[in-house]
């Protein structure tokens, strides 16, 4: 049912579609690009044709599927902000983080997602579950890079968002799921310990998604007598998000040198600029001051010559 209405919406014959799917693993390209912790990420961006079909199913039928209100991000009106806000008046602050979260979203997954929720997937039949999940994976597995990938993750992790979010409501504690990035915050001392332990346990029992994995090397404790950090934004002592001095550092010393960048350094540039001013528009005035109207808005279009 579904592989018909693809072909009668986009036009195009149901052959070419099943036939799209069953060699789609082989319509990527792979890029490395920097981390900020160092190292590479490898992107893999599918053909124009694949991703014509991907973003069919994301607005047609990934959107449609519910999400659990802890699932931050690949939202539209939800920001890193807001993720961030929902911790804000707490002391302490606990953050995890899967491990290789999208490729530990298998085919498999996706499948039991399905067949276990007929009445998302009404009328779908046995070839319209396969081609499905050939189009959204790549040898398998969900990929960096596929624009159907964001939210079908947030999808497929919801019974597991349930069942965190029941441990955390009876500690008082909040929860919030920013992609691989989990969050926890409580005004009680010693309750975050014990809610590390517990959802160690839930994710390696879960049977959807089968394969996730907490990564312990990232595991951060913290309180208002320090640093405190959701997806980027600095929790100030009095209650407030900002960006933090790090950040407005980093900014201040790319746009010194910003003749010497490369071209995607000047694109992260753009893209760090405009998410600082988003949470303090003053420091676009101070950035001015500093450096000029000419170079900063060169570094925030990201052209040639500031």
């Amino acid at each position: 049912m579904i592989i018909e209405r693809m072909a009668s919406e986009l036009a195009i014959p149901k052959g070419f579609i099943a036939s799209l799917a069953r060699g789609a693993s082989h319509e990527y390209k792979e890029y490395p690009i920097p981390k900020r912790t160092g190292g590479t990420r490898i992107i893999c961006h599918p053909s124009r044709r694949l991703k014509a079909l991907q973003r069919w199913l994301q607005a047609n039928v990934i959107a449609e599927l519910p999400l659990h209100q802890s699932a931050a991000a690949y939202r539209k009106g939800r920001s890193i902000l807001d993720n961030a806000n929902v911790h804000t008046a707490s002391r302490y602050l606990l953050r995890m983080d899967f491990a290789n979260f999208f490729p530990s979203i298998t085919r498999m997954d996706i499948k039991k997602y399905i067949t276990e929720r007929p009445n998302l997937f009404v009328l779908w039949t046995v070839e319209d579950i396969s081609v499905f999940c050939d189009l959204v994976c790549r040898d398998g597995v969900l990929t960096i890079g596929a624009p159907s990938s964001p939210g079908l993750s947030n999808a497929v992790c919801y019974d597991m968002d349930v069942q965190i979010s029941t441990i955390c409501s009876r500690s008082q504690t909040n929860y919030t799921r920013y992609a691989d990035d989990l969050f926890f915050s409580t005004g009680k001392a010693n309750v975050l310990q014990h809610i590390e332990r517990q959802v160690i346990q839930v994710v390696s029992e879960l049977g959807l998604p089968a394969n996730l994995a907490i990564n312990p090397a990232k595991t951060r404790h913290s309180s208002k007598r320090g640093a405190r950090r959701v997806t980027g934004i600095v929790l100030s002592s009095d209650g407030r998000s900002c960006i933090g001095r790090k950040l407005k550092r980093r900014i201040r010393a790319l746009i010194h040198r910003y003749e010497k960048l490369d071209g995607p350094a000047r694109a992260s540039l753009a893209g760090l600029i405009a998410f600082a001013i988003g949470l303090d528009p003053a420091f676009m005035n101070r950035l001015i001051d500093k450096y000029g109207l000419r170079r900063v808005r060169a570094a925030m279009m990201h052209t040639d010559s500031p």
